[in-house]
């Protein structure tokens, strides 16, 4: 099917045959009425996709599942809601207008005068931070990453009955991970250590939770952070999702994920034998791989493993995690330090009661982590067609973007068969 015009003159290669039916009906279709094509043309099949799993997660009807390309697509009919549009990182949420009002409210529940002042917009470059701090755990979990803080403390919180459970990734081996819900410390020791492949980490929030998991913690990127986040404050009944379940969100900080399909070519490319690497790290802009002795295999300037990063990390503007209760990642530590930014109430008192696992320092260097954050920010606005407003409007409509995006290399493009046989058969 060829793409249609819309009534603003702007191409949409969504089309199908919905639309045909709807043009021989005399009775086109609401432009801004999003199926799920339309999310496809405007993010997956325009290879801005990052793997969070938020439409997986946001769709009602349970439709959205991993297509044969490893991305979201249909497992059975879309019903038209808009839900996978709406709330995408990448298309239908401005992520930053939500950190803007996250913070905006912490701050006037906390009393906070000035919540807003100076930054970039009305938004600091950091969002809101209370408290920051260096911290390590006191028994530091085997292949756990830096100073092992997100594994000492949620164990510390599930044997204190804090939580229940933690969503989080599990590394599969050096290149991929998969999202599991965590019930033991055991099972959280076994999540320790980074994996730079998103999962779709928030499908995992489409599962129905065990007997007695009430409460559970989620730990991720900053996208998926926005993506629970935006399912906690706009909930649907009709809806059936874990996240009313989540009760505290980590973040880790973070520059760009990976395509595995693409990193490990990459990494080959380097000289280095696959089946000898069982661990790769990003650290101060280098990418180090490492076999089961530590022993390094490589180590090159993280740029240069561009070509398998995902595409659509590149217009993140988010590498703290605005909108997480605690925000943790390397940046401003020494070595075998982990940076903790306390963002709200629930983060602090995780801490307090995981504290008996910690050991921390005042004092992380807090203009190394704004430094990275402004770098991610520049990088995000020399790609980010719609730009960045932290005033604008929550949420962004189809039409404005495929406006903004037309011609473009991120313009909306035609999806494949597979993403929509159901309509093909039904319709």
């Amino acid at each position: 099917m060829s793409p249609i015009t819309t009534g603003l003159q702007i191409t949409d290669p969504s089309a199908d045959i919905r639309d045909e039916i709807a043009a021989a009906s005399g009775v086109p279709e609401m432009p801004n009425k999003i199926w799920f094509q339309k999310t496809a043309a405007g993010v997956i099949d325009a290879d801005r996709c990052v793997g969070c799993g938020s439409c997986i997660a946001a769709c009602p009807s349970q439709s959205i599942g991993i297509g044969e390309d490893g991305r979201p697509t249909l497992i059975r009919m879309c019903t038209g809601c808009s839900a996978c549009w709406d709330y995408c990182p990448m298309a239908g949420l401005r992520t930053e207008r939500l950190a803007l009002d996250v913070s905006q409210e912490r701050a006037e529940l906390a009393g906070e005068p000035n919540a807003t002042e100076a930054g970039t917009g009305s938004l600091p470059l950091l969002g809101r931070v209370v408290d920051s701090f260096s911290a390590q755990a006191v028994d530091r979990a085997a292949g756990a990453q830096d100073g092992g803080v997100v594994t000492a403390l949620l164990a510390e919180l599930l044997r204190a009955g804090y939580i229940d459970g933690v969503i989080m990734n599990q590394r599969l081996d050096a290149l991929h991970g998969r999202p599991v819900l965590a019930t033991t410390p055991e099972e959280v020791a076994a999540c320790a250590g980074s994996v730079y492949h998103q999962a779709n980490l928030l499908a995992s929030l489409n599962d129905r939770l065990p007997k007695g998991v009430e409460r559970i913690a989620l730990v991720g990127t900053p996208c998926q952070i926005s993506g629970v986040s935006a399912l906690q404050r706009f909930p649907w009944h009709y809806r059936e999702t874990a996240a009313g379940a989540v009760v505290l969100k980590i973040a880790l900080f973070c520059t760009r994920s990976f395509d595995p399909e693409l990193l490990g070519p990459a990494i080959a490319a380097e000289g280095v034998e696959l089946d000898q690497v069982s661990k790769v790290d990003v650290r101060a802009g280098e990418m180090i791989a490492q076999d089961d002795d530590g022993g390094e295999l490589m180590r090159v300037p993280v740029r240069e493993m561009r070509d398998a990063a995902l595409k659509g990390c590149l217009e993140c503007t988010d590498y703290t995690g605005l909108v997480a209760d605690l925000s943790v990642g390397s940046v401003g530590s020494e070595p075998g330090w982990t940076t903790v930014l306390v963002r709200s109430d629930e983060g602090r008192e995780a801490l307090e009661k995981g504290s008996a696992a910690l050991q921390v320092l005042p004092g992380p260097d807090m203009a190394l982590v704004e430094k990275s954050a402004a770098a991610d920010l520049r990088r995000a606005g020399k790609v980010l067609a719609r730009g960045y407003d932290a005033d604008g409007g929550l949420w962004v409509s189809y039409t404005s973007h495929l406006r903004d995006y037309a011609d473009t290399d991120r313009s909306a493009a035609s999806p494949p068969p597979f993403r929509s046989q159901h309509y093909e058969v039904n319709c």
